[in-house]
C-alpha cells in the first residue's frame, strides 16, 4: 500500500494533494487582506543552501547565473527544537517552491535586467532566487522585518532583499509580460499538470493530530476541546475557525483547519503532548497495525521515520503491554537522542532502540522472541504527497529528491537505489518464522515501490521452505 497526505490509501494511478504554509490576516486600509509576512533571515539563508544543492544549472551557452556556494556561520537556531524544526521546514518548502519555478524566475531576472543593473555576485544568486519567489508570492509587498528566537540579522539577506525590493516594479512588470505572452492566468499554469494540481491543493488539507491515549482518551479530548470553545462537526464539513472533527479512517486522529492557529493558541493539549500534530500518512500506517495486535505480539519497526511515528507505534503497542523494537538507531546518533526526549515527554516506556540494521537481525536474537509483527516504513520517493517537503524533513526522507519532485517525475538514477533497499528490507522482514504479519507502507505512486516490491519480496521468501506462506492484504481507501 501507499499513503497520501489526504489520508487515503491509493492505487498508483491516483493523484493526491499538498500542505500549505500559514498566511496571516493583516489590516490594510480598514480591510482584512490575505498577505504573507515572509520569514526570519536565517530561513532564507537555509533555503538558498537547499536550492543550491538541488537545482540544475543551465549549460554554459544559456546559463544566466552560477549558484556558487557562499560560506556563512552556522545557523543560529539556538532556541527550542520546535523552533529549529519549523525554520528547517520553512526553508525547504521555500527552496522546493523555487525549484518548481526556477526557469520562470531566471527568465524574469534576465528580462528585467536585474543582474545587469545590480551585478549580484554568483554566491548570492541562489539567495536572490528564493527571495524573488517569496517576494512575488506576497505580491511584491514589503516583508515585515523579523528574526527568529536566538537569531540575528543576516547581512547578505538584507542586501539581496533591498536590491530586489528596489527593483520590484521592473520585476513585477517582467513577470506580467511572461504571463501575458504565455497566456497564464497565474504562474501555477506554467507547471506540469500533476505538479500544478498538488501546488494548488496544498492549502485544502486539514491539520491532523493523533491522541496520546497514554494520557487521555479520544472522547475526553473531544470534551476538553468543546469546553475550550471548539465545535465538533461532521467529518465531511469544511473546516474553518474553531472547529474539529474525528477522522473517518483513523479512530485516534482528529482533524482541524489547516492553519490550526486556534488549536495552538487556545489549548494546552499540544503542550502536554496529549495531542500530537503529524501528517496523516504516518497515522494511517500505524492504524494498519491495529488488527494484527494481541497479547505477546511485539513489533519490530524498520525504515525511515520520525520520533513521533515511533511514539505512535509505542502507544498502540501499549494497549496489549507489548514492546516495540526500533532497529537501525546508532548509539551516538542525533535521532536516538531525539527519540529518548520525545518518548519521555509522551510517556512511552515500551520502546527499545537497537543499533543493528534490519538486515543484521535474525530469528535467533533473544530480544525478538515475541516479535510477531514487522512494520516497514522505507525511504521512498514521497511522490504521492502533495507537498513532500514536510514528509522528507520530518520523517527522515531523501532530500536529493526535491529537484525531481519539483518537476513531477523521479529519475531512474534516484529511484533505483530506493527500490533495492525496499526489496532488501521487506524480503528480510519476511524471513522471521514467528512473524505472522508484515505491514509495508510507502508514500509513492510508483508501482516499482509498491506492488512490484511486494511481489519480488514474496518470491524471495517462497524460496525459504520453512517459512509460512504470506497472503497479501491491501488497504484501499
Amino acid at each position: 500500500m501507499y499513503l497520501t497526505d489526504e489520508g487515503k490509501v491509493r492505487a498508483p494511478c491516483d493523484t493526491p494533494g499538498p500542505l500549505r504554509s500559514a498566511r496571516l490576516k493583516l489590516p490594510q486600509q480598514g480591510l482584512k487582506v490575505m498577505t504573507k509576512p515572509g520569514f526570519p533571515d536565517r530561513v532564507y539563508e537555509r533555503a538558498a543552501d537547499a536550492f543550491r544543492a538541488s537545482c540544475v544549472e543551465k549549460t554554459l551557452v544559456y546559463r544566466y547565473a552560477s549558484y556558487a556556494p557562499v560560506p556563512h556561520p552556522a545557523a543560529g537556531d539556538t532556541g527550542n527544537e520546535n523552533h529549529a524544526k519549523q525554520n528547517e521546514l520553512w526553508a525547504y518548502e521555500l527552496a522546493f517552491n523555487t525549484l518548481k519555478f526556477q526557469a520562470l524566475l531566471e527568465d524574469v531576472l534576465i528580462d528585467s535586467c536585474f543582474q545587469a543593473t545590480r551585478r549580484m555576485p554568483d554566491d548570492l544568486m541562489a539567495l536572490a532566487m528564493v527571495m524573488l519567489y517569496d517576494l512575488q508570492d506576497r505580491k511584491f509587498q514589503p516583508r515585515e522585518p523579523m528574526t527568529g528566537e536566538g537569531e540575528g540579522l543576516v547581512e547578505e539577506v538584507r542586501l539581496v532583499e533591498d536590491s530586489l525590493f528596489r527593483f520590484r516594479t521592473k520585476l513585477a512588470a517582467s513577470l506580467a509580460r511572461f504571463r501575458i505572452k504565455q497566456d497564464l492566468v497565474c504562474i501555477d499554469d506554467i507547471l506540469p499538470k500533476s505538479v500544478k494540481e498538488k501546488h494548488q491543493r496544498k492549502h485544502k488539507l486539514p491539520t491532523c493530530a493523533w491522541v496520546n491515549t497514554l494520557k487521555s482518551s479520544v472522547d475526553e479530548v473531544c470534551v476538553t476541546l468543546k469546553t475550550q470553545g471548539f465545535v465538533q462537526v461532521d467529518p465531511h464539513t469544511h473546516l474553518e475557525g474553531r472547529v474539529f472533527c474525528k477522522d473517518a479512517h483513523c479512530p485516534d486522529v482528529l482533524l482541524f483547519p489547516r492553519q490550526a492557529r486556534e488549536l495552538r493558541d487556545k489549548t494546552t493539549l499540544l503542550l502536554d503532548r496529549t495531542l500530537i500534530i503529524q501528517e496523516k500518512s504516518r497515522s494511517l500506517a500505524v492504524c494498519a497495525l491495529r488488527p494484527l495486535l494481541a497479547k505477546n505480539t511485539d513489533i519490530l519497526l524498520a525504515g525511515s521515520f520520525s520520533a513521533h511515528t515511533v511514539a505512535h507505534v509505542g502507544v498502540q503497542a501499549s494497549v496489549f503491554s507489548n514492546h516495540v523494537y526500533v532497529c537501525g538507531i546508532p548509539a551516538d546518533s542525533a535521532l536516538r537522542e531525539e527519540l529518548h526526549v520525545t518518548l519521555s515527554r509522551i510517556g512511552c516506556k515500551n520502546v527499545r532502540l537497537l543499533s543493528e540494521r534490519l538486515a543484521e537481525l535474525s530469528e535467533g536474537d533473544s530480544r525478538l522472541q515475541k516479535v510477531r509483527v514487522v512494520l516497514v516504513l522505507p525511504r521512498c520517493t514521497a511522490s504521492a504527497l502533495s507537498d513532500p517537503t514536510a514528509h522528507i524533513i520530518n520523517e527522515d526522507g531523501d532530500r536529493k529528491l526535491l529537484q525531481d519532485l519539483s518537476q513531477g517525475a523521479v529519475s531512474d538514477a534516484n529511484l533505483e537505489p530506493l527500490i533495492h533497499k525496499q526489496i532488501d528490507d521487506l524480503s528480510h522482514a519476511l524471513t522471521f518464522p514467528k512473524v505472522h504479519g508484515v505491514v509495508y507502507c510507502t508514500c509513492s505512486v510508483y508501482a516499482e515501490e509498491n506492488e512490484l516490491v511486494v511481489k519480488r519480496a514474496l518470491k524471495n521468501a517462497a524460496a525459504r521452505t520453512k517459512l509460512r506462506p504470506f497472503s497479501i492484504y491491501r488497504m484501499d481507501g
